[in-house]
């Protein structure tokens, strides 16, 4: 789903933590997530408090990439 929005001119950024099937798919702005894959924005480890400036991180880094021009699958991620 994201090629195809980003086929109508609306950059999207996939968050996942199975990189190899969104670059399969197709997706351009992959953003790695290292939470569980079913669960890839949330830490069960980590206090409410904690989870929730981790996730405010996190997103605001993926958001970052939707500005950039990419040529094809580029991947980032969360850097502590």
């Amino acid at each position: 789903m994201a090629k195809e929005i980003e086929r109508a001119g609306i950059p999207v950024v996939l968050i996942t933590a199975l990189i190899s099937i969104a670059e399969r798919v197709g997706a351009n702005r992959i953003f790695k997530a290292e939470g569980r894959f079913h669960h890839p924005l949330g830490d069960l480890d980590m206090t409410s408090e904690a989870e929730f400036q981790w996730r405010t991180d996190l997103l605001r880094a993926a958001s970052r990439m939707l500005t950039q021009q990419v040529d094809g699958p580029t991947v980032e991620q969360l850097i502590a």
